[in-house]
């Protein structure tokens, strides 16, 4: 792994969007990094054999101070090593594996482990927020050049990937936008059309990357099995990027559900008149519900909140959150008028509300027609309550 002290040149950009991403991942103990799928971990903040002990806190504060503040390796360890000895989360220790309900003598904390979870937070909070500049900014520069690992002992395939000039929404990204591996230093370059013409990116005859092909990787601990570019270390074949518009939704809707119901009402309100819930609910973001690419199902999962739950309607159908949001690609699917979408406050406050089928359906009478919307429990991780159907079933 790349010595931890040249880590802070990750920093060489205003961490803003490094920030928001790290920030917006729940605390969820573990005791062993694959409990979690590569999904979960994209919402998730996690330390292996962190159950138990309560030092997520801890680890999570001092990895955000570190971000925020530019720290280095030796800075943020100089902090957070007395507070995880103070609470026993140091050395050696025998725990009980929950999975398997057998001892074992396992590490808790230790320099080495605190230089892992610093290398691999930071780097893939930095990935997913240049992965969100680089999608505010492809317009101009259309393109991705994969740049030369700075490693002392590089992988053979990183190094064949070195040049490779692609579009920023090529498919590729989605498995090999570095980091690529524990320690990997690999990093990409954004560039014009002019300048990919420049390095030699011919558009009509573009050169594929090397593809060495792939392994399964069978993750002991969830039993989910996965194929695995060869070179890229498994739970590393994901862009963290894509995931990040789902998280900061998450993150959205988790902040309105934890306010008092009139301050829940007054920040949905508000949320439903934004810029972007005006351009999911009227079609602006392109989108293309039968794509496969990556980044087109990633575009898919942007929302917004649009409705909020009453208590009542919450805790009598154990709804998973009290908010209520639309994403582009339901609103493609749906394909309501923009204005319709005011109508599911409308039909939570003054309609009637039942589960059918495992959904939560609230109907009635709104201005002489009879309304229904479906709203959809999502039961990936994260959770949430998603916009299913909104329908006027007749009238005068």
């Amino acid at each position: 792994m790349a010595d931890a002290k040249d880590l802070s040149g990750v920093f060489d950009h205003p961490p803003a969007e490094v920030q928001r991403y790290f920030d917006a991942k729940g605390l969820t103990p573990s005791f062993d990094w694959r409990d979690l799928s590569f999904d979960e971990h994209a919402h998730a903040f996690t330390v292996a054999k962190s159950a138990g002990y309560d030092i997520l806190g801890d680890v999570k504060g001092a990895l955000s101070k570190a971000i925020a503040e530019r720290h280095d390796y030796a800075e943020f360890a100089k902090g957070l090593e007395p507070a995880l000895k103070a609470k026993g989360w140091w050395g050696k220790a025998r725990e009980l594996d929950p999975l398997t309900g057998e001892e074992r003598i396992v590490q808790l904390g230790s320099p080495a482990r605190l230089k892992t979870i610093y290398w691999a937070n930071v780097n893939s909070a930095y990935a997913a927020g240049e992965w969100e500049r680089i999608q505010r900014t492809k317009r101009v520069l259309p393109f991705l050049q994969y740049l030369h690992t700075t490693a002392e002992h590089p992988r053979p395939q990183h190094l064949a990937w070195v040049g490779t000039i692609l579009p920023v929404d090529s498919a590729w990204w989605a498995t090999h936008y570095p980091p690529n591996g524990w320690g990997c230093e690999c990093r990409v370059r954004q560039l014009s059309d002019a300048e990919a013409d420049r390095y030699g990116y011919n558009a009509d005859d573009p050169d594929e990357p090397v593809d060495f092909g792939t392994q399964r990787f069978v993750n002991k601990r969830t039993g989910e099995v996965e194929e695995v570019p060869v070179g890229i270390d498994p739970g590393w074949a994901q862009n963290p990027g894509m995931a990040r518009a789902r998280t900061a939704a998450d993150f959205i809707a988790g902040r309105v559900d934890a306010m008092s119901p009139e301050a829940r009402e007054a920040a949905v309100a508000d949320l439903a008149d934004s810029w972007l819930l005006k351009r999911i609910a009227s079609g602006t973001i392109r989108f293309d519900p039968a794509s496969r690419d990556p980044a087109m199902v990633n575009r898919g999962q942007i929302a917004v909140p649009i409705a909020a739950l009453t208590p009542e309607i919450h805790d009598r159908l154990k709804a998973p959150s009290f908010t209520v949001r639309l994403s582009v690609a339901d609103a493609e699917r749906i394909g309501a008028p923009p204005e319709s979408y005011a109508l599911v406050q409308a039909l939570i406050d003054e309609g009637a509300a039942t589960d059918v089928a495992g959904m939560i359906v609230v109907a009635g009478e709104l201005a002489g027609e009879t309304w229904s919307a479906a709203l959809r429990p999502d039961a990936t991780a994260g959770g949430g309550l998603y916009l299913e159907s909104l329908d006027r079933i007749g009238g005068e």
